[in-house]
């Protein structure tokens, strides 16, 4: 049996581990600590990592720094149970040979069908129409910003071809509209995979889509890559998702293209902080529809991130390819 360390904080244990999950882990590991995790943090990690070879980490967790990987010599898989593993990560994790993997896969599922309900109704300007009827008006507010359109034989971009932008690809595959993708790292056979018609630039992207759907991961390449040109390419109407990271806009020009009240966009994130200021103009513009940060995970979803925990020891421990594993080369790449 291996000896695995849940690094995990009490209020998240149970929300994200099924007792099915636990149990299927509990056939290959014995875990080194029965008690409640208070608290994650580095004396936790400390105290408890000496002889582990699995480490299982969440939001909370402290990061496994030169001082604990001194400590955690046994170790030989940190699997995250949630999205971006860099919180935990340091050069010491690497240089130990210590393999990672991320339940950021799990989270796509929810993004990218939350992504799919914006694009069915913020088209249609449920959402407005909606705000309108409490005040008394009825079909009115579906001629506004450009006016309610609906998505057959409609383009609809996709920024990203990552876990969340394939699995949204997927999901829509099942309408009758045409998929457009920018992904520089996508080439041209994968996206011919995809069943998606690769474009080059975000000019391309943003002048021929009524639909698009930002699902980039935040790093040092894509920070500000959305500037107030690509969204004065829009059509009038059409409709802008960002369940990603608000860091890929450059947002001062993205309000100045939004006070012109041409198109909608659904925000579900803020940045630097969220929630944003109670005058940020994200919760004041009339076409923005503001959402906190609920695309993902927020209930029964997190239970999958414990599943594909579960996957990946399972794998690990049989000798098996892990499912979703992080190399150093590839780290910056994802979010």
């Amino acid at each position: 049996m291996r000896k695995l360390l849940y690094a995990v904080n009490q209020d998240l244990f149970h929300t994200l581990f099924h007792s099915t999950d636990l149990e299927r882990i509990n056939q290959f590991c014995s875990p080194v600590v029965f008690t409640r995790v208070e608290n994650a943090d580095k004396d936790f990690l400390l105290k408890h990592s000496a002889d582990v070879e699995i480490i299982v980490t969440s939001w909370g967790t402290a990061a496994l720094d030169a001082e604990i990987m001194a400590h955690a010599k046994q170790l030989k898989l940190l699997t995250h149970a949630a999205g971006s593993v860099k919180p935990v990560l340091s050069d010491a994790v690497w240089n130990a040979g210590v393999r990672v993997t991320s339940a950021a896969a799990a989270i796509a599922y929810g993004v990218a069908e939350f992504n799919l309900g914006l694009i069915l109704t913020a088209s249609k300007r449920a959402f407005w129409a909606a705000n309108g009827a409490r005040k008394g008006l009825w079909s009115e507010p579906l001629g506004d910003f450009g006016g309610a359109f609906e998505i057959y034989q409609q383009n609809i971009g996709i920024i990203g071809s990552g876990h969340v932008g394939r699995h949204l690809i997927h999901l829509l595959k099942n309408f009758s509209c045409h998929l457009f993708l920018y992904d520089p790292y996508c080439s041209i056979e994968q996206a011919t995979k995809l069943a998606v018609t690769k474009v080059e630039t975000l000019e391309e992207l943003f002048s021929q889509c009524m639909i698009i759907s930002l699902n980039a991961p935040s790093t040092e390449e894509t920070k500000g890559m959305l500037r107030g040109k690509h969204f004065a390419l829009l059509k009038d109407g059409a409709l802008f998702i960002n369940t990603a990271r608000n860091a890929l806009i450059n947002e001062p020009e993205f309000i100045e293209e939004l006070k012109k009240e041409r198109f909608v966009a659904c925000l579900d994130v803020t940045d630097p902080i969220e929630p944003c200021s109670l005058d940020h103009p994200y919760r004041h513009l009339p076409n923005v529809m503001l959402t906190p940060h609920e695309a993902g995970v927020i209930n029964q979803n997190k239970l999958r991130l414990g599943t594909f925990v579960a996957n990946e020891i399972e794998a690990f421990v049989t000798g098996k390819p892990l499912y979703f594993e992080v190399t150093q080369e590839n780290l910056m790449r994802v979010g």
